[in-house]
């Protein structure tokens, strides 16, 4: 997100002499071929002329080249700056991602572990450059595997690494809570009020069946400024995994810990499901404008021209 601005705008109006000077230019090409007739045997300079400036639509190309820096130099002047929107330097999202066997269920394709994980992917690819990342997994025990930084090949290469093999029994989503909450407060030094910018992205397909009360641990997130966006994957019916046993999906208590911290829950049975949970989630992380002056991209684009301006003008155009 950004928007432009300039320090000195009334050199905008120089733009006025563009125009102008593709006119004088047009004007003194023409009086330059009528000048050139008293000279010479006018058949052979006739002749020359033809075999040196028959060129094809490429002929205006210095002139266009020109104009382009000309339009440059003129922006340049006027400075612009660019308002660009960036998170805050403490601006924090952990993922608390379920390596449970229930992953494994197929109602998404091909699995609900592959679905999450490539989703998550995605969307931690696309937050804005400065967002600290990190990534806990989570079965019957919590693995705080990266810690929140600026990093974010980091949590993507977990999450690339996750397979089937990687799943265990158990789901502690209270554990999970409780380890998420300490990696984002560790560092820190006073206490921080802005909980739009410390988020937990819980991401679970089950209920929790071992370890801290999910609840107990979402009052202490809530008590750091922290809130937490739920993500309940698969069907809320629940689905058949290995051995005939039937997972279940607790819609209620991820509703309910997220609502106390102020966050939202989310349910997604699919990869367009998730697209839309983590649109609606990056949408609420806070950003503040950031005010930078840009003069050095028109600049810098006028002098790559002037440099292919000049190669022409050595080469095929070495007249124009």
């Amino acid at each position: 997100m950004f928007s432009m601005e300039f320090i000195y705008p009334n050199f905008l109006f120089l733009y006025i002499l563009v125009p102008v000077y593709i006119f004088l230019h047009f004007h003194f090409e023409g009086k330059k071929k009528k000048d050139i007739i008293p000279f010479g045997n006018l058949d052979v300079l006739v002749e020359a002329i033809n075999k040196t400036k028959k060129v094809d639509a490429l002929k205006h190309l210095p002139l266009i080249l020109k104009t382009l820096i000309l339009c440059l130099l003129i922006f340049g002047l006027a400075r612009p700056v660019s308002t660009i929107y960036l998170p805050t330097k403490d601006t924090k999202v952990m993922f608390l991602f379920d390596i449970s066997i229930s992953m494994e269920a197929e109602d998404m394709k091909p699995n609900r572990l592959e679905g999450a994980k490539n989703a998550a992917i995605k969307f931690v690819k696309e937050l804005p450059d400065g967002i600290q990342t990190g990534i806990a997994l989570f079965s019957g025990t919590v693995k705080v595997l990266a810690e929140p930084s600026i990093d974010k090949s980091k949590v993507v290469n977990i999450l690339k690494s996750l397979n089937l093999k990687s799943l265990e029994p158990g789901t502690a989503i209270g554990d999970a809570i409780v380890a998420g909450t300490q990696a984002i407060t560790i560092a820190d030094k006073d206490k921080v009020t802005n909980k739009d910018n410390r988020i937990l992205v819980l991401i679970t397909d089950g209920e929790a069946n071992i370890g801290v009360d999910p609840m107990f641990a979402a009052a202490q997130a809530k008590t750091n400024n922290i809130i937490i966006q739920s993500v309940g994957v698969g069907n809320p019916a629940g689905a058949i995994i290995r051995g005939g046993i039937l997972t279940k999906l607790d819609e209620y208590t991820l509703r309910e810990l997220s609502l106390l911290t102020g966050g939202q829950y989310f349910n997604a049975q699919g990869m367009r499901d998730f697209k839309e949970v983590y649109k609606r989630i990056k949408s609420a992380i806070n950003l503040i404008p950031q005010k930078t002056e840009i003069t050095f991209i028109p600049l810098g684009i006028a002098f790559i021209l002037v440099i292919i301006l000049q190669i022409l003008r050595w080469t095929k155009f070495r007249f124009a």
